[in-house]
C-alpha cells in the first residue's frame, strides 16, 4: 500500500509516498499567494504515484485557500493534462476545485 506523508511548512508544502517504508516519489508545491499556488517539483515510479502526490498537494493547497496553480515541472505532463491542467500563457494552469473533482474520464464525458 502506498502512503503519502507531508510536511507543511510556511509556504512549502512537501509529499512524500512510500510503498513498504521505501520512497517511492515526492513533490513540492508553494503558497505563491492568498490563492494561488505553483506545483515546482515531481518525482514519482509511476504515473499513479505521481497522481497520488499531485492530487495530495493540491488538497493541501485547498485546505490553505488556494484556489489555482500553475504546474512547473517537466515531468508527468500527461498526468496533469488529464487531471485537468490546461496550457494558459505557456504554463500549464489549473483551478483546484476542477482538478480535484474526481477521475480524469470523469471529467470529459
Amino acid at each position: 500500500m502506498i502512503e503519502f506523508k507531508p510536511e507543511i511548512n510556511d509556504n512549502i508544502v512537501v509529499y512524500r509516498s512510500y510503498e513498504d517504508a521505501q520512497q517511492t516519489g515526492s513533490v513540492m508545491l508553494t503558497l505563491d499567494t492568498p490563492t494561488r499556488c505553483s506545483l515546482r517539483a515531481l518525482e514519482a515510479v509511476n504515473d499513479e504515484t505521481a497522481e497520488g502526490l499531485i492530487r495530495s498537494a493540491l488538497t493541501a493547497a485547498a485546505n490553505r485557500n488556494s484556489y489555482a496553480c500553475d504546474y512547473l515541472p517537466d515531468a508527468f505532463i500527461g498526468v496533469a493534462k488529464a487531471l485537468g491542467f490546461v496550457e494558459k500563457d505557456n504554463l500549464l494552469y489549473g483551478e483546484i476545485p476542477f482538478l480535484l473533482a474526481g477521475c480524469c474520464g470523469c471529467k470529459f464525458n
